[in-house]
């Protein structure tokens, strides 16, 4: 979303240069511009030891700093995408 902002700040355009040149689907993508400003979402991702997931994400900005942004993730309550996610925090809260 910042590089759809910020479309001449050279260190962002070379963090999207790079994927554009590695994959056709990325440039197809980053050309319909579906990211520029869009705060809220769904995801499927596949975790290395839950497998897939569905997660809902949302971005808030803090109005003092626009550029800065916390994005959070969530599962549907009662899904089974809920129950990995709950999976995962519970492994992240026994590691030492």
């Amino acid at each position: 979303m910042e590089a759809g902002t910020n479309p001449t700040d050279p260190a962002l355009t070379a963090l999207v240069g790079e994927p554009a040149v590695a994959d056709q689907q990325f440039r197809v993508w980053w050309a319909e511009h579906r990211v520029a400003h869009q705060d809220f979402g769904s995801k499927r991702i596949t975790h290395a030891t839950v497998g897939e997931l569905t997660l809902d994400w949302d971005t808030f900005r803090y109005a003092g700093a626009p550029e800065q942004q916390l994005v959070l993730c969530s599962a549907e309550p009662g899904t089974p995408d809920a129950e990995r996610l709950a999976e995962l925090a519970g492994d992240a809260a026994r590691s030492p």
